[in-house]
């Protein structure tokens, strides 16, 4: 099978080639121990070698999860958020905002798919918590929230942890979003998130679904594997949902979570919110890093994905 695709709202392309394909099980992975130096600044009984907490959330007078800011920032409050221009063609301002931690659990070697749903929901409550607090710093425009686990992924510390940036600049990847949606619904008066979830839930690529939320296989997915979980009512925010929505979104990260554990995949996992002014549908994307992206990829801005949404549903679908 090749197949061009278009992603749903964006002028953005895939090659889906199958003929390269294998089957899930071939992906997987052998668990590789990394070797670390030192001591883990995340485990208990380290907290000095970390900056001081922000909050955290305990049980039995032990903390299970904590916030810190990251020792290493990308951005600081430092200096000013206004943006500038010199000469046309010389755009720039201070890095400016705020890089925080969230360690996930206190045991250096247990994944987030190890947690139960209850705990995912705790980590998905500090994440409303965190967004709530550092919206109200001026200058901030965008809030990322983002969790890279493998060293493939990008992450440089094992112990399991999430990680926000917030900064004064709309994410890149939104701006795009947020212009096609814009022009969908100039055009149909309706939010082309709804009716996309309508037809995936009922298709080939749908994985999960419980009362507030669907989880599918994108139609041009870039990642093998590839999986957004949408809420299915539309709300531009995490914040938005009740206790009962926290709960059923932790209980499909879970089992998306133990799925690709089964594969020993690294990936990146994040919340794709509304900016500021805007109301669009948010969403959580999990991304597996299993495939390479080569010079046709970064020259075309094109993506070969070796694996069929469809195919990668049938494997979150199958059970055990």
């Amino acid at each position: 099978m090749h197949e061009l695709r278009k992603s749903y709202v964006l002028n953005r392309w895939v090659i889906i080639n199958t003929e390269r394909a294998k089957r899930p099980q071939d992906f997987a992975r052998e668990k590789v121990k990394v070797e670390e130096e030192g001591r883990c600044p995340f485990c208990p009984g380290n907290e000095r070698l970390t900056p001081p907490e922000i909050s955290r959330i305990e049980e039995n007078g032990k903390w299970i999860m904590r916030v810190f800011p990251n020792k290493y920032p990308a951005v600081t409050l430092d200096g000013s958020s206004e943006i500038e221009t010199e000469d046309r063609f010389f755009t720039h301002s201070d890095g400016y905002g705020k890089h925080e931690v969230i360690v996930e659990t206190p045991n250096h070697d247990e994944e987030l798919a190890d947690l139960p749903a209850g705990s995912i929901k705790q980590l998905l409550e500090l994440y409303v918590q965190r967004i709530n607090a550092l919206r109200k710093i001026k200058g901030i425009e965008h809030i990322a929230v983002f969790k890279n686990h493998g060293p493939e992924s990008g992450t440089s510390i094992v112990h399991e942890h999430s990680q926000i940036i917030a900064y004064n600049r709309p994410s890149t990847n939104i701006d795009r979003e947020a212009s096609a949606i814009a022009t969908f619904q100039r055009k149909h008066r309706k939010c082309p998130w709804c009716e996309i979830i309508e037809i995936e839930k009922k298709g080939p690529r749908r994985c999960f679904e419980n009362d507030s939320f669907v989880a599918f296989c994108p139609y041009a997915s870039r990642f093998a594997f590839e999986i957004a979980i949408f809420p299915k009512k539309h709300l531009d925010s995490l914040a938005a949902l009740d206790e009962n929505g926290l709960m059923d979104l932790a209980e499909i990260v879970k089992k998306v979570l133990l799925k690709l554990k089964g594969l020993n995949a690294p990936y990146n996992m994040y919340l794709h919110e509304s900016p500021r002014g805007k109301k669009l549908h948010f969403h959580f994307k999990i991304n597996p890093r299993l495939l390479s992206w080569g010079g046709f990829e970064y020259s075309t801005g094109a993506v070969i994905n070796t694996v069929a949404p469809e195919q990668a549903a049938e494997f979150y679908r199958k059970e055990g």
